[in-house]
């Protein structure tokens, strides 16, 4: 699955306001537009697709009209970078907060992409430090970063064993 991002910055800010992604989920056959104000839910329309052809055709149109209206594929900006850390509860790491970590990982992504401020690249379980990993890429950290407490709230660690910072 392709995926198509575009971000429009006014000409007197320093960072995008608004997003654009499509892409053709091909198991479902539809193409997916989803686009609003950065940081908040957007907008998602719909459009059933018979075939790849097809497809690449509508993310062709996509990507010639983002361009056309001054958005930029996101791989012209630069990706701000964040690490979020989760202690353990205890020295040795349990199941439960294995299973936790990865409830943290889903929710966070999903609220970072349903607002087009980027993904969670990847998380890990440092045993030696006794903690999770997330490392995350955003074109907004701070906008990012508020998110990391909503997801918190799907699982059981608490909010004192976080910590935001930069990589």
């Amino acid at each position: 699955m392709s995926i198509i991002r575009s971000y429009f910055t006014p000409p007197d800010a320093k960072r995008p306001s608004h997003y654009r992604e499509a892409w053709w989920d091909e198991e479902a056959g539809e193409l997916v537009v989803h686009h609003g104000q950065l940081g908040h839910i957007g907008t998602t329309e719909v459009e059933t697709v018979r075939n790849q052809h097809e497809a690449d055709t509508l993310l062709a149109s996509f990507a010639e009209q983002n361009s056309a209206d001054g958005y930029l594929d996101i791989a012209e900006f630069q990706q701000e970078r964040l690490v979020i850390s989760i202690r353990y509860k205890s020295p040795k790491l349990t199941m439960v907060e294995e299973t936790n970590a990865e409830k943290f990982a889903g929710q966070f992504t999903a609220l970072l992409a349903w607002r087009g401020l980027g993904a969670v690249d990847k998380w890990q379980s440092l045993l030696n430090d006794g903690e999770f990993q997330f490392e995350v890429s955003t074109v907004h950290r701070n906008k990012a970063a508020r998110f990391a407490s909503e997801a918190l709230k799907y699982t059981d660690f608490r909010a004192d064993r976080m910590h935001i910072g930069r990589i």
